[in-house]
């Protein structure tokens, strides 16, 4: 019998996504609230924006594989929930229509781009950590974390200009979980000393963002970014935190696979509560984030409630679609390959004396 995948790291993913969720249906509203609530927004910033470095760490200690039909079943998925929501809420056109069938070329869902860009190159990341010794691999992190984190967060200044929301820090994240699990996956940490170092880094990065707040008088989250060292060093902890607990759950398991399909499909799952909610009316109730987080909890309940019933009337039509085009892609691959073969050689004869 199959062993059964620990589900600590994905109660992780599951509550990482209600955080995506959670701070995705505040941030409309961060102009719009002062006192309690607006210092209220800049903790949670800083307890939650450490979600898309965590999903990333998670795929590199577990290693991405490529697999071809995999991707087009996701893509799959992703261009019915587009299309779908795309009928649900009216927003017709041209453009939109080319956007719900190239779902990973547009900024739609750029941390599924990014996840399709790292497993089109995964085969390489994992030979990093082969080719380079324990040593050289740590100083690459280093210096990568220092030039793409630490700059930004010092300095404001991104050599890539993102906010660490592309495929530049996220390819970082993965390689990051790759090094633990290489290097720490047999080491155990006390939870209690990643406890403080989590909560002492949030609260230092919000103290920085409350202070920015109050001099700009509108939310300011700078230090909280994508490309933040203390996001890093959250996501580590809380990261590390997860991997020390050991337990089994296998309905968790099964909910965690829908992970990546809420991420593309909150955004929707919002426009269609927004049409029969009005947080905008609430803004000065002093328990305004309370009444958000309830609204959150809403919306990730139907976008599970929505894939578990797609997952089982459409996943079997999804494998079989995907194994067809695989094997078409597959059977003109080689004659693709000899035709780039003939062509190089060919403009090589030409340009070469």
């Amino acid at each position: 019998m199959a062993k059964e995948r620990n589900s600590s790291l994905e109660v992780l993913r599951l509550i990482c996504i209600f955080f995506v969720v959670f701070w995705h249906s505040l941030g409309p509203y961060l102009n719009d609230i002062t006192g309690l609530n607006l210092a209220d927004a800049v903790m949670i910033n800083a307890f939650t924006n450490n979600t898309n470095l965590i999903f990333m760490m998670i795929s590199g200690y577990f290693g991405m594989r490529f697999s071809l039909e995999k991707l087009i079943k996701l893509d799959l998925c992703i261009i019915f929930y587009d299309l779908l929501f795309m009928f649900l809420t009216g927003n017709f056109g041209l453009k939109t229509l080319l956007t719900c069938f190239m779902p990973i070329t547009f900024e739609n869902h750029w941390f599924v781009t990014c996840y399709f860009v790292i497993a089109l190159f995964s085969g390489f990341l994992n030979k990093i950590p082969e080719k380079l010794d324990r040593t050289s691999f740590r100083n690459l992190l280093l210096l990568l974390l220092f030039v793409f984190y630490v700059i930004p967060t010092v300095f404001f200044h991104e050599l890539v200009e993102d906010t660490g929301k592309g495929v530049v820090c996220m390819t970082i994240m993965y390689l990051v979980g790759r090094y633990l699990r290489l290097y720490y996956s047999e080491k155990h940490f006390r939870k209690s000393r990643l406890g403080v170092v989590f909560f002492t880094t949030t609260l230092v990065a919000a103290t920085l963002n409350y202070i920015l707040t109050s001099v700009k008088g509108v939310f300011m989250g700078m230090y909280c970014r994508d490309n933040s060292i203390f996001v890093v060093v959250t996501a580590v902890c809380l990261f590390l935190f997860f991997r020390e607990l050991h337990f089994t759950v296998k309905p968790i398991n099964h909910l965690a696979q829908s992970v990546v399909f809420i991420y593309c499909i909150e955004g929707y799952m919002r426009q269609i509560f927004n049409r029969f909610t009005d947080l905008s009316s609430h803004v000065d109730d002093w328990y305004f984030v309370g009444e958000v987080l309830i609204y959150a909890l809403g919306v990730l309940f139907a976008c599970l409630l929505l894939h578990e019933v797609r997952h089982l009337l459409l996943d079997r039509f999804d494998g079989f679609l995907a194994r067809k085009i695989t094997q078409v892609i597959n059977y003109f691959t080689p004659g693709a390959k000899r035709a780039y073969d003939k062509l190089h050689d060919g403009v090589l004869a030409v340009i070469s004396k």
